[in-house]
């Protein structure tokens, strides 16, 4: 006869669908009209854009836009230009089986690419982009506990674990028209980059309340003719509610902010003396919430009039979520070996995917930073460089973990000097938020099968005498002699589990 047990559900979040598709980028394109001869190529940019998300039929399909964008040295004046492409793209990620509650989080990042100019007025651009997919789902695994059952003993354990208790997401627009004061008006734009971070976040029940930063950086030329470009930095603030059904104030939170997409365009108004650039981003916002419940488990059981043999179920769970963020500032000199700069015209911090390792009670967070600058040489000519900044964070905690559930590494803000030993010496401000855990695996018990023709052997006398040694299991003594483990605490005056020393034991029979 099969006894079951009591079944309680814990929550916890996993991937439906994890996965990442390259995208091959080759075109060949020859400039416009309107656009100078090509002297000498600067910087060739890959900048992958998702306008939409389509799931059904057990197919995840994106679609967007790549822009390509070279800079390049006119040949008349060796003044900085840029000519611009637009690749659209489509990929389908298939899924074994359609979740029905779900989240999704996609991105896209440049992977490689190559130009080269074939003629002064024709290029052949060679690279890839890779789009990433997930869809992450609650996923419930049973955690069992025993109820009043006759003639059974159940060791059973009182544990306090993490479980997921929300789960939301939501996209929205981010816009605002960008009128430059205090600088040159824009007449062409030649970069632009758009980020947003996380400033602050508050709950109330069933909801997540969303203040942000969207950070704009605009390259650009006040008037066709100027030699020197031009940078403007333009912060949008925005709120957001997202709908998060149980979440509430008790719960650790993990929010996953990223731009889908964003447009950067030159609005001319004949009735405005200087031109307007609007700005619009829409953003993807993932919300997940736990927290900590206290279970009954039971660890093993036996049979005191029968023979019972329990089925065990192994369960890795998290015991304890914490979040750690932190806002530090990264300092390093740059070489630019026998590059001689006269002038910085824009720099920028292109931060990598990081790797974040748990050990005890230490968070080690590495990543890279690729600083992109754009200068004029001695001669003052134009010129392009690339470094490489290496992200090394150690953080002591006071509490254990060995699980990083999420992580998060943006770039605040940017500083940079020249020094005189021909070094750039930047100081870059960052801020990491990770969300870990403490996951441990149990054995517990999923069922009791006791047999009814084999009953359990019970010695003749009423009592036993047992020497046992120091640091024996309680349960063990009682599990082998068929008798309850709290007769035998009882009739012993014992109230641990493990024998603290050696000790003579009477053990009733029942």
């Amino acid at each position: 006869m099969e006894l079951n047990l009591k079944r309680t559900p814990l929550a916890s979040l996993s991937a439906a669908l994890d996965a990442v598709s390259e995208q091959p980028v080759d075109i060949d394109f020859t400039l416009p009209d309107y656009c100078p001869d090509i002297e000498k190529l600067l910087r060739c940019k890959l900048t992958p854009k998702i306008y939409s998300r389509n799931l059904s039929g057990g197919q995840l399909q994106l679609e967007g836009n790549t822009v390509v964008s070279v800079l390049y040295a006119d040949s008349e004046n060796g003044h900085v230009r840029v000519a611009e492409q637009t690749v659209p793209f489509s990929a389908v990620f298939r899924l074994k089986e359609t979740p029905e509650d779900y989240v999704m989080e996609t991105g896209a990042k440049c992977e490689y690419v190559n130009c080269r100019a074939l003629s002064r007025r024709r290029m052949t651009v060679h690279g890839a982009f890779s789009l990433c997919a997930r869809l992450l789902k609650k996923e419930e695994t049973d955690l069992f506990s025993p109820e009043d059952i006759e003639n059974a003993e159940f060791l059973t354990r009182d544990v306090s674990l993490s479980s997921l208790s929300a789960l939301g997401g939501a996209q929205f627009g981010v816009g605002d028209e960008v009128i430059v004061s205090g600088k040159p008006p824009v007449e062409l734009v030649l970069d632009s980059d758009v980020n947003a971070r996380i400033t602050q976040t508050r709950t109330i029940p069933d909801k997540l309340m969303l203040s942000g930063e969207l950070c704009a950086r605009l390259l650009y030329l006040s008037d066709a003719d100027s030699p020197k470009p031009e940078r403007l930095d333009y912060i949008i603030p925005f709120s957001e509610v997202i709908d998060c059904a149980g979440l509430s104030e008790d719960c650790t939170v993990c929010v996953n902010l990223d731009v889908m997409s964003y447009d950067v365009k030159l609005k001319n108004d004949i009735l405005s003396e200087k031109p307007v650039v609007n700005v619009d981003a829409r953003l993807s916002c993932t919300v997940s919430g736990y927290k900590q419940k206290e279970y009954t488990v039971a660890l093993d059981a036996f049979g005191t009039e029968n023979v019972c043999e329990p089925e065990l179920t192994r369960v890795a769970a998290p015991k304890d979520t914490r979040k750690i963020s932190e806002t530090f500032m990264l300092k390093d000199a740059l070489s630019l070996d026998d590059v001689k700069l006269s002038e910085i015209i824009d720099i920028t911090a292109e931060k990598c995917p990081i790797t974040v390792t748990a050990a005890d009670n230490k968070l080690t967070l590495c990543s890279k930073l690729n600083i992109c600058i754009l200068a004029f040489n001695e001669d003052n000519e134009p010129i392009y460089l690339e470094r490489s900044v290496e992200v090394n964070r150690e953080t002591e905690t006071d509490f254990r973990f060995n699980s990083v559930e999420c992580s998060e590494l943006s770039v605040v803000s940017l500083s940079f000097r020249l020094a005189e030993n021909n070094a750039l010496e930047i100081r870059c401000e960052l801020n990491y938020s990770v969300l870990t855990s403490e996951r441990q695996s149990l054995n517990i018990v999923s069922s009791l099968n006791c047999f009814d023709d084999r009953p359990a052997v019970k010695k003749q006398c009423a009592l036993t005498l047992y020497y046992a040694e120091a640091g024996e299991s309680l349960w063990e003594i009682a599990k082998l002699y068929g008798t309850p483990m709290s007769v035998i605490a009882f009739e012993n005056s014992l109230d641990a589990e493990r024998l603290p020393k050696s000790a003579m034991l009477l053990i009733p029979t029942v």
